[in-house]
């Protein structure tokens, strides 16, 4: 996974080529639309070959929320792969794709202003989110290298 400069910078490019009158993505909180979804883009995100996180520490929360904006998760890694690349140059198709997607996109993000934690629910399984963490969630990585 990219550094922490790159995600920096994938941010900043994600606010500044907003719409106007939409709220800034680091303004915003980030949820899924089911247990499953929050469950893999956890793994997805924690993800690290040097230092795992087990599935047992993946936390989910059931919340209250007005979403303002549903994007593809690798939308987010392939802009930051990008930018870590020096490939600043091809991140306008990526940028677009992320504010207005146009395909199917598997493992997608929910914004909103803010939300309200209901309660801890447990976490999907390793089993139920395991095609959707490592196959289609792979799919949307390829699909987001050809944009």
């Amino acid at each position: 996974m990219p550094g922490a400069s790159a995600r920096a910078d994938a941010e900043a490019i994600l606010d500044a080529s907003r719409q106007s009158g939409t709220v800034y993505r680091s303004m915003t909180v980030a949820a899924a639309a089911s247990i499953k979804d929050a469950t893999a883009i956890a793994a997805v995100r924690s993800y690290s070959r040097s230092a795992p996180v087990p599935h047992e520490a993946i936390h989910v929360y059931r919340v209250q929320l007005v979403p303002l904006h549903v994007g593809p998760v690798a939308i987010i890694v392939e802009l930051q792969n990008r930018l870590a690349a020096g490939r600043a140059a091809q991140v306008g198709p990526v940028i677009r794709e992320y504010w207005e997607p146009t395909g199917l996109w598997y493992l997608q993000e929910v914004l909103a202003p803010s939300l309200t934690v209901l309660e801890e629910v447990p976490a999907a399984t390793e089993r139920d989110v395991y095609k959707l963490r490592w196959v289609h969630y792979n799919q949307d990585c390829e699909r987001a290298q050809f944009l």
